[in-house]
């Protein structure tokens, strides 16, 4: 396997609206807010007409990964229920390798209400239900140590049977040739747990893909190229994406890669970016193209996933890529 990502699987429920429903959601705009399960139900009751499709950052990425033609897998939990099955028909319709077990009994199948506005914000409303029961017992050591690259999503630190599962990965991969990648899902994750993210890039994690704003509270005061083998860290490569200015790929030796930003046919949601940018980048890393020509992938199915409704793979990704990154092709 290429790329097998672990992290939240959530079902991502998108509806179009206006600024005036999101304040009478009593939601911040922009925000991601935490619900439970009876505000959950509550919220979709009232989003009206809504498309479902599987969602959760890392999940996003392996979709994408998978849509350009990576061998893909994902590990993460739902329930048996109407939206696990949603979430595992529409995860597994990209090419995806999904076989976690799903939970018959307890919390239900996690979602995300998204809620986008005509300048392409999104506000989300998130119940974590049942994805929170992923545990070590999910993670099949041979198909990690197997996998060129496991993506761990940052917002697994949030629990400590999530840091126990990532400690199984890490475990695994040190065993093996696989390499560790981690997402750190947004700022105030990294706030919440800093110091264990200067941990795992200290001793374990080889690759890491952040925002601006994610890498810039995991450093505080240091260089980025502090996080890099030589300089005190333990990555290979670090990347930093800047919205709409681009990214910057750092990688051991001094060695830098500015990556222009392809702008976007249509500005229509902006929800899975990021997720698109990690799984078109770890495409390229995988099947041997160089840093510069992996993140310009990046930067290219990011740029076709907000011009549509969602964060899934946009239809014909693979060709779209290859016309705008011919060494892809």
């Amino acid at each position: 396997m290429d790329v097998l990502g672990i992290g939240n699987a959530i079902v991502d429920v998108l509806t179009q609206t206006d600024d005036d429903t999101i304040t009478a959601f009593d939601l911040p705009k922009g925000g991601m807010t935490l619900v439970d399960e009876d505000q959950a139900e509550s919220l979709y009751a009232k989003a009206g007409q809504t498309t479902e499709r599987s969602g959760g950052s890392v999940a996003n990425s392996i979709a994408i990964a998978a849509a350009l033609g990576a061998d893909a897998g994902y590990v993460g939990k739902v329930h048996d229920d109407q939206l696990g099955t949603s979430f595992t028909n529409s995860i597994r319709s990209h090419g995806v390798s999904f076989r976690t077990p799903a939970l018959s009994e307890g919390p239900s199948t996690a979602r995300c209400l998204v809620l986008v506005t005509p300048d392409g914000e999104r506000t989300m409303g998130t119940y974590l239900g049942a994805c929170t029961a992923l545990g070590p017992n999910d993670i099949d050591q041979d198909e990690v140590a197997g996998s060129a690259v496991s993506l761990i999503e940052g917002y697994l630190a949030d629990t400590e049977q999530a840091r126990a599962t990532i400690g199984k990965i890490i475990d695994a991969s040190a065993k093996s040739e696989a390499r560790v990648a981690l997402t750190l899902s947004d700022s105030l994750c990294v706030e919440r747990h800093r110091d264990y993210f200067r941990e795992l890039t200290r001793e374990n994690v080889e690759i890491l893909i952040a925002d601006e704003d994610e890498v810039a509270a995991l450093v505080g005061d240091e260089s980025i190229e502090s996080l890099l083998r030589g300089n005190g860290g333990n990555c290979e490569i670090v990347v930093v994406t800047h919205g709409a200015k681009g990214s910057t790929v750092y990688a051991e030796g001094g060695v830098r890669h500015e990556i222009e930003a392809r702008p976007a046919d249509e500005l229509v949601d902006t929800t899975g970016a990021g997720d698109a940018y990690a799984g078109g980048f770890l495409y390229g890393l995988t099947h041997g193209f160089d840093l510069d020509v992996a993140g310009r992938i990046g930067s290219v199915a990011a740029s076709h996933v907000v011009a549509q409704l969602g964060a899934q793979p946009p239809e014909n990704l693979k060709a779209r890529v290859a016309r705008d990154v011919p060494q892809a092709g």
